[in-house]
């Protein structure tokens, strides 16, 4: 047995890029958890984002922004958005300050997407505490609307969960090609007049199908379940389509890129686990330190998770849509070279 023992540990150790891979992994994915936990606990770190909009344009409701901008406290912070100056995508709370706004009859609109517990509590304190700071002499009582929007977790929860396992879906079944091409099945293909090439767009296509379903069954269930009914069926159709495919590509390329199954099989939950750390998929983009967050903007699953989102507020997201054609396409390429490569 310790024979054996040895040299099993011998035959591990063989791929030193692979073990080392395999030893250093915990200990990255470790980090990445800890700079997150670091972060929600800083004084400095998390903050409520909360928008002020001012649709009335009087001199109270000036005083009013202002009082808000100033009584703004360390992990509450405040901005005010303008016509022409983008959405509240991203903010825990938009307060409005509505028409016929006044110092006499003074009354908000606060929009909570309250992703957190306390969001919609902070937004209250803040427009109190900014209603005693403008009118100070003779405080009116402030009239305050509260309105609970569709939280961002969950929706953007639905495909980053959903593309957590297709990537582990994509990563095993391109390990399992590996596997079958070691026991000849390229060779066995060519004899039947099937070039790498061919076989290699079979996998992704199969792998595509297959994590298309995954993102759909669960978009499906959390429309029925969690009342997530997306406004744009054509345009959630898309954006999942198109990030099943940037999976599906990405992970045969890697497989290719690696070679044999022993390293991939080191290497692709790594880079599983660090995709769906960065990108928004196990911890959401907004919760994280902006330095992780800005990293993780320009990895495709936060793209995908943008675009199915952005479909499901009835929106093409032109922009992540058309970058996770990018990664497919270039994806797709890489694989078919690395194919070409091994028949040689």
């Amino acid at each position: 047995m310790i024979i054996l023992t040895i040299a099993m540990l011998r035959s591990f150790v063989a791929d030193r890029i692979a073990a080392l891979l395999t030893l250093v992994a915990p200990i990255a994915f470790f980090s990445l958890i800890a700079l997150f936990y670091r972060h929600l606990e800083a004084t400095d770190g998390f903050r409520f984002e909360i928008a002020v909009v001012d649709d009335c344009g009087s001199s109270d409701a000036r005083l009013f922004v202002q009082a808000m901008e100033s009584s703004a406290m360390q992990r509450v912070h405040v901005s005010e958005l303008r016509d022409g100056e983008g959405n509240n995508r991203g903010m825990l709370a938009t307060v409005r300050i509505p028409d016929g706004f006044s110092r006499v009859d003074p009354h908000v609109l606060v929009e909570a997407a309250s992703p957190l517990p306390g969001a919609s509590d902070a937004a209250l304190q803040l427009v109190n505490a900014a209603n005693a700071r403008a009118f100070a002499v003779n405080v009116p009582v402030l009239s305050v609307q509260i309105t609970s929007l569709d939280g961002m977790l969950v929706r953007g929860s639905a495909a980053g969960i959903a593309l957590i396992f297709i990537m582990f879906s994509s990563a095993s079944i391109a390990s399992r090609s590996l596997g079958d091409d070691a026991l000849g099945l390229q060779d066995r293909l060519r004899s039947l007049g099937i070039s790498a090439a061919a076989s290699t767009g079979a996998r992704i296509v199969a792998i595509s199908v297959i994590a298309w379903w995954q993102l759909a069954l669960t978009l499906a269930w959390a429309a029925a379940v969690f009342h997530l009914v997306p406004s744009s069926v054509l345009a959630l159709a898309c954006a999942s389509g198109v990030a099943a495919v940037s999976s599906a590509a990405f992970f045969v390329a890697l497989a290719g890129l690696c070679g044999s199954r022993a390293r991939f099989l080191a290497i692709a939950p790594v880079i599983t686990l660090v995709l769906s750390a960065l990108s928004g998929s196990m911890i959401p983009r907004i919760l994280l330190p902006k330095t992780i967050a800005s990293v993780g903007g320009w990895l495709f699953p936060a793209w995908a998770i943008d675009a199915c989102s952005a479909a499901i507020d009835g929106r093409f997201d032109m922009r992540s849509i058309g970058l996770l054609i990018a990664i497919s396409v270039g994806s797709t390429v890489v694989a078919l070279a690395c194919a070409r490569r091994s028949m040689r």
